[in-house]
C-alpha cells in the first residue's frame, strides 16, 4: 500500500507551479480539500488528515480578514468536520472510533475560534462574555473526553453520566445556562452570531457521532431527559420576564438545546423502536431523533445569526438601531411558524414523543412552544419597529431565504432521503 503521506507531499509537489501565478489563498482551499479527501481514501488516518484539511482551509479563508478571518474560518470548518464525522461513522462504522475522535477535535477547534470571535470588540464586557463561554466550555469538554474514554473502556453508564453532563456545559442547559446569557449579552454581536451556528451545531453533530459509537446508558438518558425538559421550561419563563434584546435570544438558544437533547434522551430511555410518521412512514426511533437534533441547530444556528450578524453596535444585549425586514423570518422561525425551517423539528419531536407513547412529554413540548410565542413577538418587533431605512445585510437575507427554502423543501426532502 503507498504511504499516505507520500502522497500529501506529492499533491504538494504538484500544485508548487502553480504558486507563481495563483493567489495564495487559492492553493491553501485546494490543499485543505485534497487533504480532507484523504480520509476517504484512508479511514484508518482519518482523525489526521480530516483535521489537517480543515486547518488548511481556514487559512484559505483567514487571507482577506486577518485574525478574525482565521477564527470564521476555524469556527466554519470545524463544523463541517463535525459534520463529516458524523456522516463518516454512519457509513463506515468500522473506523467509527477515529470519527469519533475527529468529532471531538473538530469540537475543540470551534470553541478557540468561537471564544476568538466573541472577545473581538475588545472592550472589557465582550471580554468578560467570552471568557465566561471559554471557561464553561472548556469543563464541558473535559467532561465529555474521560466521559467517552469510561464509557468506551470501562463502564458504559459512568461514561455516559459524564458525557451527559459535558453537554449539559456545552450547549448552556439548567443549571449550566448562566454563561450562555452572558456571553449573549456581553460578547460581540458578530462572534455571538457564530456562537448560535458553528458553537451549537458543532455540539449537536459531535453527539449523533458519540451515540453512533457507545449508545447512551438508560440512566443518562433519564436523567439528561429530566434535564432537558426542565431546562426548556425555565428558559421559556425565563425569556417571558427578559426585556434586553441578547438575553431574550440567549433563553431562546437555551430552550433550542433543550429540544435537541431531548430527542436523544426519549430514544435511549423509551428503546430505539422503529416509529411510523406521516409523510416518511416507519423509521427507526432514532433516525427521527436525529433529524430533530440536526433541524433544531440549524433553526436556532441560521435564525440567530441573520439577527446577531445585523447589528453593528459593541455588544449584543443593545436593541437593533436600524430596521431588518428580512430577519422578521428569522425570528417567525425560530418561534416555528409553518412551514419555515423552525416549524418542523419541534413538529417531528412531538410525533417522536406520541410515536413512543410519551403523550405527556408531548404536551410540555406545545406548551412550552406556546409559552415562547411572546417572548418572540417582542423580538419581532424590536426587528421591525427602529426608524430609518431598511438595513437588510447578506447575513440576514441568506438566513431568512435559508430558513424558507428548507422549510418549504423539509416534507420533500423527508420523504427522498429517509428509507
Amino acid at each position: 500500500m503507498i504511504d499516505p503521506f507520500f502522497l500529501v507531499v506529492l499533491a504538494f509537489a504538484a500544485l508548487a507551479p502553480l504558486a507563481l501565478k495563483v493567489d495564495g489563498r487559492y492553493l491553501a482551499a485546494a490543499m485543505g480539500v485534497a487533504i480532507f479527501a484523504m480520509a476517504f481514501f484512508v479511514p484508518e488516518a482519518a482523525f489526521f488528515f480530516t483535521l489537517l484539511g480543515v486547518l488548511a482551509i481556514a487559512l484559505a479563508l483567514d487571507w482577506p480578514y486577518g485574525g478574525l478571518g482565521l477564527a470564521l474560518g476555524l469556527s466554519a470548518t470545524s463544523t463541517a468536520l463535525a459534520a463529516y464525522a458524523y456522516y463518516r461513522v454512519v457509513t463506515a462504522p468500522q473506523y467509527a472510533l477515529n470519527y469519533a475522535f475527529a468529532g471531538l477535535a473538530a469540537l475543540a477547534v470551534s470553541t478557540t475560534s468561537v471564544y476568538g470571535l466573541l472577545a473581538s470588540g475588545r472592550k472589557r464586557e465582550n471580554l468578560e462574555g467570552a471568557l465566561k463561554y471559554l471557561i464553561f466550555s472548556a469543563v464541558g469538554k473535559t467532561l465529555m473526553v474521560l466521559g467517552f474514554a469510561i464509557a468506551l473502556y470501562i463502564a458504559p453508564t459512568l461514561g455516559w453520566v459524564l458525557l451527559a453532563l459535558g453537554f449539559v456545559f456545552e450547549l448552556g442547559l439548567v443549571p449550566a445556562h448562566l454563561w450562555m446569557v452572558d456571553a449573549f449579552a456581553l460578547s460581540t454581536p458578530k462572534g455571538v452570531a457564530a456562537l448560535t451556528i458553528f458553537g451549537e451545531l458543532t455540539p449537536l453533530l459531535v453527539l449523533l457521532t458519540l451515540l453512533n459509537v457507545v449508545p447512551m446508558a438508560k440512566a443518562a438518558a433519564f436523567a439528561l431527559l429530566v434535564v432537558a425538559l426542565t431546562s426548556m421550561t425555565f428558559a421559556n419563563v425565563a425569556g417571558l420576564t427578559a426585556r434586553t434584546f441578547g438575553r431574550i435570544l440567549a433563553y431562546s438558544s437555551i430552550a433550542h438545546m433543550s429540544y435537541a437533547v431531548a430527542a436523544a434522551a426519549l430514544v435511549f430511555y423509551f428503546g430505539n423502536k422503529p416509529v411510523s410518521l406521516p409523510l416518511v412512514g416507519t423509521m427507526s426511533a432514532f433516525s427521527v431523533a436525529s433529524l430533530v437534533i440536526v433541524l433544531e441547530g440549524l433553526t436556532s444556528g441560521l435564525g440567530k445569526a441573520g439577527i446577531f450578524g445585523a447589528l453593528t453596535v459593541r455588544h449584543a444585549d443593545t436593541v437593533p438601531e436600524r430596521r431588518v425586514l428580512s430577519n422578521t423570518l428569522n425570528v417567525l422561525s425560530l418561534l416555528g411558524v409553518p412551514p419555515l425551517l423552525g416549524f418542523w423539528p419541534k413538529l417531528l419531536l412531538i410525533l417522536l414523543s406520541l410515536a413512543l407513547g410519551q403523550v405527556g412529554v408531548a404536551v410540555l413540548v406545545i406548551l412550552n412552544s406556546a409559552l415562547a410565542t411572546p417572548y418572540y413577538l417582542r423580538v419581532f418587533r424590536q426587528v421591525v419597529e427602529p426608524a430609518g431605512p431598511s438595513a437588510d445585510n447578506a447575513t440576514s437575507v441568506l438566513t431568512s431565504t435559508l430558513a424558507v427554502i428548507l422549510g418549504v423543501a423539509a416534507p420533500l426532502l423527508l420523504v427522498v432521503l429517509i428509507p
